[in-house]
């Protein structure tokens, strides 16, 4: 084994130092364009949902503007300009408001309209108060106020236009958000990314962060905080930026873009991992590359130690099959020398052993069969007092043994459960006949002596040390789940598992078998009862292993009518 060790290490090492070097060379020229690409790609992801949304805000403005080409607008009839706004706000579904205003910011009469009726009178003017802090001396080009935001709307924000050159009135229409945000989370950065936008003081206006509402407060996020800085530096001049942010598993590539005119900031965020995919292929790739070495490496290793290590790992095998029993394993060694001879020495050392193996195999199981015939015999000297319950003993230790089984309990603890099913009532024997086979109710002292029979079990049984746990079954096969049972009224766990099963099982068989003060269930309406005292009697582990016992038979094909009452165990 030594020898084996030492030649794979060395051709490991060997395939390790080599497929190491090569990986770190090809990561270290390739990362950071591969790097770099991932970035360039960010921030042309994040110039497209730019223009979208500078789109998304240019439909709205052309068709409100559309006004201001109207040959002499000012000039129409109050119905034709009402009829003018009407159908500005019938074409725009996201043009909430239009209000007409003179060259000096007053408000002219008839000529505002609203896309919902009955507006708060608060919200009319505050929507004009927006609209005259917009009016004034400067450029004649559409002016944009802050967004406004609102309890339970969608952001909005107010835009003016003025009407001729030089401006003779002005147009201030509303501009509902809502389409930009459904836009915005609709796209998709990546496979798991997303996009939204932001104004000057970092609240969010249109896209869906995880768990982020429209005016929450992002400026303090990673990937927000550059973007509002750049607002406030240059909030006329399209900058797009792209960088890392966060720590641990919540890095992302994020970049940024400022939409001129509102004064916006579109950000997009991508999970590192996703975004640098191609670096993550080429490390696994890297790693596929390496593990195909020391493959190669162990093959080699295997091939060439083969022939000097195959002899003595055959012999520690097959010592280590006869350490667990498995008497008469040879060793198949075809060669001359010293160790051939040893293999035959070890072969006849195996038969031999095989050979005394049956021996007292067969003196035991001849030992345990008088010990099953003893037990039995004892059983049936309690059943043949009462002939309802003849045959039950046996009954709830070979059910016993299969609920065992199915809950996956060893062989030994199963023989145990065997046993002390068919020994549960053996303490009866110390109860009087004319209270064991009473055929009608006991009175409260009749069962004050019944109920010394686990106790009394208990004692006859102790002295036997094969019997094990079956001492557990026969004391406690009476206690409850719900504490309320006796001899010493132990609750849940505190009862021993084997009594648990025994008591399901006795259950089961008082259930199923002909009684004085009852006839013999079908098995639906024995497990219905089984059932209601699930939690409260029994184990609900124990009797959903007897329910998958009873389903494995096919028990369930029959049908039985519902019992009328709940049977008592033996």
């Amino acid at each position: 084994m030594r020898l084996f060790t030492a030649i794979f290490l060395l051709m490991l090492a060997v395939a390790l130092v080599s497929t190491g070097l090569v990986g770190l060379l090809v990561l270290s020229d390739t990362r950071e364009l591969l790097t770099r690409d991932a970035q360039e790609l960010a921030a042309e992801r994040v110039s497209q949902v730019s223009l979208k949304a500078t789109a998304a805000l240019d439909a709205p403005v052309r068709a409100a503007t559309a006004l201001s080409r109207v040959p002499g607008f000012l000039s129409l009839p109050s119905p034709e300009q009402r009829a003018h706004l009407a159908a500005v706000l019938t074409e725009r579904r996201d043009l909430t408001a239009l209000t007409v205003f003179s060259a000096r910011g007053e408000r002219l009469p008839g000529l505002q309209a609203f896309a919902v009726k009955d507006l708060p009178p608060t919200e009319v003017a505050e929507h004009e108060a927006r609209a005259r802090a917009l009016i004034g001396p400067g450029p004649e080009a559409v002016r944009w106020s802050r967004a406004t935001l609102l309890p339970d709307r969608p952001p909005s924000l107010t835009f003016v236009f003025p009407l001729g050159d030089p401006a003779r009135g002005y147009v201030a229409a509303e501009l509902s958000l809502a389409a930009l945000g459904r836009a915005l989370e609709a796209e998709h950065v990546g496979s798991t990314g997303f996009a939204y936008v932001v104004d000057v003081r970092g609240r969010l206006l249109a896209g869906a962060p995880e768990r982020a509402r429209p005016g929450d407060d992002l400026s303090s996020r990673p990937a927000v905080a550059p973007a509002v800085r750049m607002l406030k530096e240059a909030p006329e001049r399209e900058v797009t930026w792209v960088g890392n942010f966060g720590e641990g598993d919540g890095r992302v590539v994020a970049a940024s873009a400022i939409i001129p005119g509102p004064g916006w900031a579109v950000v997009s965020e991508q999970p590192l991992d996703a975004a640098y995919t191609q670096v993550r292929l080429m490390q696994r790739r890297i790693g596929l590359g390496l593990v195909a070495a020391i493959g190669v490496a162990l093959m080699l290793a295997l091939v060439f130690s083969r022939g000097l290590t195959r002899p003595l790992k055959g012999f520690t095998r097959s010592a280590l099959e006869i350490a667990r029993g498995k008497f008469g394993t040879q060793v198949q060694v075809e060669t001359r020398n010293e160790l051939g001879e040893l293999a035959k020495t070890f072969n006849y050392m195996s038969q031999q052993l095989l050979a005394y193996d049956k021996e007292n195999r067969g003196l035991y199981e001849s030992l345990e069969r008088g010990y099953l015939e003893t037990i039995l015999a004892l059983a049936n000297s309690i059943d043949s007092k009462d002939a309802y319950t003849r045959g039950h003993s046996q009954r709830v230790g070979d059910m016993a043994a299969e609920i065992g089984r199915e809950m996956g309990l060893t062989d030994r603890e199963v023989k145990q459960l065997r046993y002390g099913g068919i020994l549960h009532d053996i303490g009866k024997i110390g109860i009087a006949e004319n209270i064991l086979c009473k055929q009608t109710q006991l009175t409260t002292d009749e069962m004050s002596v019944m109920r010394e029979h686990p106790s009394i079990g208990a004692s006859i049984v102790g002295p036997v040390s094969f019997l094990g746990t079956a001492r557990d079954a026969v004391r406690s096969h009476h206690e409850k789940w719900n504490g309320t049972g006796y001899p010493e009224g132990l609750k849940g766990q505190a009862i021993p598992l084997i009594a648990r099963v025994v008591a399901c099982a006795d259950t089961w068989d008082a259930c199923t078998s002909t009684r004085p003060y009852q006839r013999a269930m079908g098995t639906q309406a024995a497990m219905e009862v089984m059932n209601r005292l699930r939690g409260v009697s029994l184990d609900p582990d124990v009797v959903d292993a007897l329910a998958r016992v009873l389903e494995k038979k096919g028990a369930f094909a029959e049908t039985s009518p519902s019992p009328r009452a709940v049977p008592l165990a033996s």
